[in-house]
């Protein structure tokens, strides 16, 4: 199971401490019998720490395209897993869920033109409060104006890429978006969009106050949340549902467990 985190906001110097973003997580799993050798947290600037990979070792800054990273990525699963016909898992936080979707597009896509693995088998994917269609941010005034936030903005090159189709699913991938109506971040309708052809959507009840970082490290409690599966027309709604790590670990061994 592949863990990709998301957008660094401080000095790219400082690096982000990939056990600091997936720990809860990967420690509640674990209680669930998921096994630690099956988690590989994923790293993408040059000063990250405590990942598992990094894609970027020497240039890994907020100036290298969520394309690229993408790529990066597909061709590490294809090298230690599809090319040896092991499947995998997916979850990706906040814009690690647009690399994610990057690496399965792009080699579903396969331009002859680039340099993508030739199939990659991705048996589910998961994502948390990621910007499917943008995070509405001003770059210049509240990040940067860095090539990651601006690819995050609705009506980048990046999006338009991004959606030139529905989610892939190469080896008929399960897709699950969830998010959150409480996240500040990253709106709902955003997050959990109904027109990319994924096959789970669940939203947390703004009462909940569930926040952007809280989508990746709440695992316990009973939660209101609402879900629609299988291209449902209607959301239906649970007052007891699960806190989302684990409802990401449902959609990863599940269908429809919510």
């Amino acid at each position: 199971m592949y863990l990709v985190k998301g957008y660094n906001p401080i000095a790219i110097s400082q690096g982000v401490n990939c056990e600091s973003r997936w720990g809860r997580l990967i420690e509640a799993m674990q209680g669930w019998g998921w096994k630690k050798e099956q988690f590989v947290q994923v790293g993408f600037y040059t000063a990250d720490a405590l990942c598992n990979i990094n894609l970027a070792p020497e240039d890994g800054d907020r100036d290298l395209s969520l394309k690229e990273l993408g790529r990066r990525l597909a061709w590490d699963i294809y090298r230690n897993h599809s090319s040896k016909g092991e499947s995998v898992d997916l979850v990706g936080h906040s814009m690690g869920g647009l690399i994610v979707r990057a690496a399965v597009l792009g080699v579903t896509y396969h331009d002859p033109e680039e340099n993508w693995p030739p199939f990659l088998y991705v048996e589910d994917a998961v994502t948390l409060g990621t910007p499917h269609y943008g995070t509405g941010r001003d770059c210049d005034s509240i990040f940067g104006a860095d090539l990651q936030c601006r690819q995050m903005l609705p009506g980048s090159q990046f999006m338009t890429w991004l959606h030139s189709t529905q989610v892939p699913q190469p080896t008929k991938t399960d897709w699950t978006f969830i998010g959150s109506n409480a996240d500040k971040t990253v709106s709902r309708n955003s997050a959990t969009p109904t027109t990319d052809g994924a096959q789970h959507l669940v939203r947390y009840h703004k009462s909940e106050g569930i926040g952007h970082s809280a989508l990746r490290v709440l695992a316990k409690g009973s939660k209101r949340l609402y879900y629609r599966n299988y291209g449902s027309s209607r959301w239906a709604t649970l007052a007891n549902g699960a806190a989302p790590v684990r409802a990401t670990s449902n959609a990863l061994y599940w269908a429809t467990k919510w």
